[in-house]
């Protein structure tokens, strides 16, 4: 936390950011050092975190809502109507003696050549989901499937789902709760060539881009994992697949859904988790920098549940479960009104 009078000096900069600044912020129009001062804010400010995940989540229901009724069905039913009726008048024209079979052909050459080609013509426009630092976002997809967006994590979908299947894109860390539909599968594309689908369940994906492995584990149904087009694997309820990216490996393993998923109720669950992992974890929930002098270190594992503890009570706790001791760099802020990141550093107190 900032020290002195760095306080203040947050407080006055939150009470710049109104709702209007942070909705300019999420659409882009802000200004280079306005944004700058506000993705400080973000990661030094608890409070100011939580009211742009409010801003946000109004922000990005009321964008669905104006690109949905922004679709003028009646317009392109028109259009598609006049095309089938002259096609039909063509049809009969060309020769009103031919068999059923032969009926059926333009009705396919229609399909194929007019109505197919007019459905792909018209570009999907998609929505960008992104999480700062100590935000968890919760979305609901055109379906109406649900899914919590983790820190630091990237979500794409499309303002409505067209086709045989469902498609979203992630980087990052999200759960998923897919509503059914056996005629048209879910998909998510995660970074590596790699296609998580179903046809309705809920599951949970692990694939931050700087991680050396992913996780997608299964909490019910049944789901298909598929690697570089070619290796797919299957996962009952209670199973986790580790990929690794860099050789396209992948393995089932049995999984415990509680520890993996609690995240998205704001719990951080670790069972003989070491340090190493531990830390990550906190790098990416409270954005610091933290590091681990010494080896030995990295090798302590640790069982605990944290919810509501800050950055400093979690590092306390676990000051008394091994020998380490940690600082906490200060804040500074720069010459364009910026605040550097905050710097955590653990060592061995023996």
């Amino acid at each position: 936390m900032p020290h002195g009078g760095q306080s203040s000096r947050i407080e006055l900069n939150m009470a710049h950011f109104t709702e209007v600044h942070i909705i300019e912020y999420l659409q882009g129009k802000l200004t280079a050092d306005n944004a700058r001062e506000f993705d400080t804010l973000m990661l030094s400010s608890p409070e100011f975190r939580e009211k742009v995940r409010q801003v946000r989540s109004v922000y990005n229901l009321s964008e669905n809502l104006r690109k949905q009724k922004g679709v003028d069905s009646s317009s392109a039913w028109d259009k598609l109507s006049w095309r089938m009726a002259l096609l039909s008048f063509r049809a009969k024209a060309w020769n009103v003696t031919r068999t059923a079979a032969a009926i059926l052909l333009p009705l396919l050459l229609l399909h194929q050549f007019v109505i197919q080609p007019m459905l792909d013509a018209t570009p999907a426009e998609t929505i960008t989901l992104a999480s700062a630092p100590g935000i968890i976002t919760k979305a609901v997809l055109p379906d109406g499937s649900e899914v919590w967006l983790n820190a630091q994590s990237e979500l794409t979908y499309p303002v409505k789902f067209k086709g045989k299947e469902r498609t979203v894109e992630l980087s990052g860390e999200a759960y998923f709760d897919v509503v059914a539909d056996h005629t048209h599968r879910f998909n998510v594309k995660i970074p590596g060539e790699i296609i998580v689908s179903a046809f309705g369940t809920e599951f949970n994906i692990n694939a931050y881009h700087d991680e050396l492995d992913y996780h997608v584990t299964l909490a019910q149904g049944n789901i298909e994992v598929e690697a570089n087009h070619s290796m797919k694997r299957e996962l009952a309820a209670g199973q986790k697949v580790i990929l690794t990216p860099r050789t396209g490996e992948i393995d089932i393993v049995d999984a415990d859904t509680y520890v993996e998923t609690a995240w998205k109720d704001g719990k951080m669950v670790f069972r003989r988790e070491k340090l190493e992992v531990i830390t990550h974890r906190l790098s990416r929930k409270f954005g610091v920098i933290i590091h681990v002098e010494g080896d030995g270190l990295k090798d302590y594992e640790y069982t605990a549940t944290f919810t509501d503890e800050t950055l400093e009570d979690i590092l306390e706790l676990l000051k008394r479960s091994a020998p380490i001791t940690y600082t906490i760099s200060r804040q500074e802020q720069f010459e364009n009104n910026s605040i550097s990141q905050r710097t955590v550093t653990i060592k061995s107190n023996k």
